[in-house]
């Protein structure tokens, strides 16, 4: 059975710690089984992987691991270890296995190694190859892997760098069966990823993927002028069944994108047409005044975008929720005034 979850895995403003911890009962109440912590802007997963982590840093990440285990879901953290280059040197790998010791004893269920949006070397292949078998010694079941060219996506080649040849071929015999592969689809943001594609997949890789979704990332410098209400099209059962995992990764606003989460759940499982399994959410999730707000103005947030709203188009939509202190509706006034504009951090958008 295709496991679903979230993937924390985007760039720009990242969630806060209490909105992390809200979708540890919201999942276990609506579905699902798995949070992976990967933000692109927490820099000790990342650029400053190689720095210690604090005694706070770490009791942070504790705390959401007892948080999900509490609500009998499965956490993750996911390493993505910048700039090891065609060699990996011996003080790299002393912090690599480090690091592997710490979210060891952590006990988190799954371990994530992501080298997406990292610039291309001629040796990418062997070197993630090397680390992922010292990854396995710390954990033999759940490492999940995310090549550097995980689409067909030309996008990639023209900001990272031309993908090695074979690289991605060489994926199904250099990662070991026991790993999980990350892939997004046709595309990093694909509209549809149909069946016969994931099956062309599974044989390139030799195993199911994991679909990493990013139908709803606004996490770009253009993307983030737009809340990505979107109706989950493009998909069918196949993504439950020939799949090995679901990880959405959702906006830059969390409790907005539960909406999304939650009406894309229903379309793969209750079988709703996505246009009535997100009004359906909506009505689920939210005050009748803000599911209705949000399913009569979806079209401006998702189409029109913060660019091209007027001054007086954007005061009316302030004056509707203005009232509203809930966290989904001040999510909507913030992004109305400009407080989630990401920069050129997100090399694909």
């Amino acid at each position: 059975m295709t496991k679903i979850g979230i993937v924390e895995g985007f760039f720009g403003p990242v969630w806060g710690h209490e909105a992390r911890l809200a979708f540890a009962p919201f999942l276990h109440k609506y579905g699902g089984s798995f949070y992976i912590y990967a933000p692109k802007r927490d820099a000790h997963l990342r650029k400053a992987w190689r720095d210690d982590w604090t005694v706070e840093y770490l009791q942070e990440l504790g705390a959401l691991n007892d948080a999900f285990h509490n609500h009998q879901l499965k956490f993750g953290v996911a390493l993505s270890p910048f700039g090891l280059g065609s060699h990996i040197s011996e003080s790299d790998w002393s912090h690599l296995k480090r690091k592997f010791e710490i979210l060891s004893q952590l006990k988190i269920d799954y371990l994530g190694l992501f080298f997406d949006d990292m610039p291309s070397t001629a040796d990418l292949l062997k070197v993630q190859t090397a680390v992922v078998e010292l990854a396995l010694k710390y954990f033999p079941v759940g490492l999940i892997f995310c090549p550097s060219y995980y689409t067909y996506d030309p996008i990639l080649d023209k900001v990272f760098g031309q993908r090695p040849q074979g690289y991605v071929e060489g994926l199904k015999t250099a990662i070991p069966n026991e790993v999980e592969i990350c892939w997004t689809g046709p595309k990093v943001i694909s509209e549809e990823i149909s069946r016969s594609h994931l099956e062309e997949v599974t044989s390139l890789l030799g195993r199911k993927p994991f679909i990493w979704e990013n139908l709803f990332a606004n996490d770009g410098p253009r993307n983030c002028k737009f809340l990505k209400l979107k109706y989950f099209t493009g998909r069918d059962e196949s993504l439950l069944t020939q799949t090995n995992g679901l990880g959405l990764n959702l906006m830059n606003q969390p409790y907005l994108s539960q909406l999304l989460y939650l009406s894309s759940l229903w379309v793969l499982n209750k079988n709703l047409s996505p246009a009535d399994a997100f009004e359906q959410s909506c009505k689920e999730l939210y005050s009748s005044e803000f599911a209705n707000f949000l399913i009569q103005n979806r079209a401006l947030f998702l189409e029109v975008g913060l660019d091209k709203l007027s001054e007086e188009e954007k005061e009316r939509l302030i004056s509707e929720i203005a009232s509203d202190q809930t966290p989904a509706a001040l999510e909507v006034l913030e992004w109305l005034k400009g407080s989630y504009i990401v920069g050129p951090e997100c090399l694909t958008d």
